[in-house]
């Protein structure tokens, strides 16, 4: 379990935690009017929020102001952003800030025309940069390694931001230089150009590793322009910069996708991951090449939408999110993607504010309370395993810990 758990990465986790789903109505306190979804936020509030925005911008509908002014309370004094806040009045602590939400946020908050906002999010990323060049998820998870999904997602928010990715250092090195250093080489048996979630030897191909790295080494940020990309497919050269980096990824998604009819599988072993399917899709449009790739994923995910959204009845904004980001980028109605409105779904879930009525000794003690994680069930990754929202903090911790010990024994060849 741990070894699966490491191998899968920190921000695979996250990925899975994005669709958790509760029964709860999508009420709040103050505090969370205009959060989307009615899961407990704490370890994807802020992630899934960027989503959400973002799919939302892409389909050409403007979130309102309390979803906009959310994701604004949530920032941090230096720009970052934690998974969540539950009491945006209260100083962040500087180890439980997140990369991953951080970079989301930025992007989310570039789309909505909150600039400031979003590039200060953007600069402060410069915080989670280590000595080999490369970006990790969050303090919060033990001894700070850099990572590809971290790293993918720091560059996509450089390039919404207009930084230059090269400037942003480390010790000489940038992220690029931490991807092309754990990228599968051409000469590999399986897996050749994608990229590890860190470095091991050998190296091993990580599907969600790879989505989120390819769209930062194209020097390209969320939501992705609508366009037809070419029938072409990038053929595995070795590489020497960002862009051949990039290429031989794009010629290992377009070959995944086409291998598992548009279904890649799940990390964890059962289902189907639709988020690294649609992130697929999206970083081939953004390259321009695997057309037949892209039709075939984008057919499995609009068979699959209403099952990928949902869980126990309830609509995953993440998902939503994600999918919509999808149909802008193939020129799909985001009104009716395989069946689903999908801008009515996601705008369902917003939570509203506390009604006001005149409190009773009954009722005052428990009015307008924050839904909690029970009876929470978390889906991983786009497959329907499930496990109770508790302990997806013992996954975090738990892979947290994994990655400690790996960083403190010697690596050892895979048998």
């Amino acid at each position: 379990m741990i070894r699966t758990l490491r191998r899968a990465g920190v921000a695979a986790v996250l990925a899975a935690i994005a669709p958790l789903a509760v029964t709860a109505p999508a009420t709040a306190a103050s505090s969370d009017t205009g959060l989307f979804g009615s899961a407990d936020p704490t370890y994807d509030g802020v992630y899934r929020q960027g989503l959400a925005v973002l799919g939302l911008i892409a389909a050409g509908q403007h979130p309102d102001a309390a979803a906009i002014d959310w994701l604004l309370g949530q920032q941090c004094a230096d720009g970052a952003f934690t998974a969540y806040r539950p009491d945006p009045t209260v100083p962040c602590q500087t180890s439980k800030e997140d990369s991953n939400a951080t970079a989301l946020a930025a992007m989310a908050l570039i789309a909505a025309g909150k600039t400031a906002a979003g590039t200060a999010a953007a600069h402060a990323l410069a915080n989670f940069q280590l000595a080999d060049g490369g970006f990790y998820a969050s303090a919060a998870f033990g001894t700070p390694a850099s990572d590809a999904n971290s790293t993918g997602l720091a560059l996509s928010t450089f390039a919404a931001a207009g930084i230059d990715p090269t400037s942003i250092t480390k010790n000489g090195k940038n992220g690029i230089d931490f991807l092309r250093s754990i990228q599968v080489p051409c000469t590999a048996g399986s897996g050749a150009g994608a990229f590890d979630y860190q470095p091991e030897t050998p190296l091993a191909a990580n599907d969600y590793a790879t989505v989120q790295a390819v769209l930062g080494l194209l020097g390209k940020a969320l939501p992705v322009p609508a366009a037809t990309p070419a029938a072409a497919v990038p053929a595995c050269v070795p590489s020497t910069d960002a862009a051949t980096a990039a290429a031989d990824a794009i010629g290992y998604l377009a070959n995944r996708l086409t291998a598992t009819h548009g279904a890649i599988p799940s990390a964890f072993g059962s289902g189907t991951d639709w988020t690294t399917t649609a992130n697929a899709l999206l970083d081939l449009i953004a390259a321009g090449q695997g057309a037949a790739a892209v039709q075939e994923g984008l057919a499995a995910l609009q068979t699959n939408a209403r099952s990928y959204i949902t869980s126990n009845g309830t609509t995953s904004p993440g998902a939503v999110g994600t999918l919509l980001l999808v149909a802008a980028a193939t020129g799909t109605n985001p009104r009716n993607f395989g069946g689903v409105d999908l801008v009515a779904a996601l705008l369902a879930t917003e939570r509203s504010a506390p009604a006001t009525a005149t409190p009773t000794p009954s009722a005052s003690a428990s009015a307008t309370p924050r839904p909690t994680a029970t009876p929470a069930t978390l889906p991983m990754t786009g497959s329907r395993v499930d496990l109770p929202v508790a302990a997806a903090g013992v996954v975090l911790l738990a892979l947290g810990t994994a990655l400690v010990l790996s960083a403190r024994r010697p690596r050892r060849s895979r048998s």
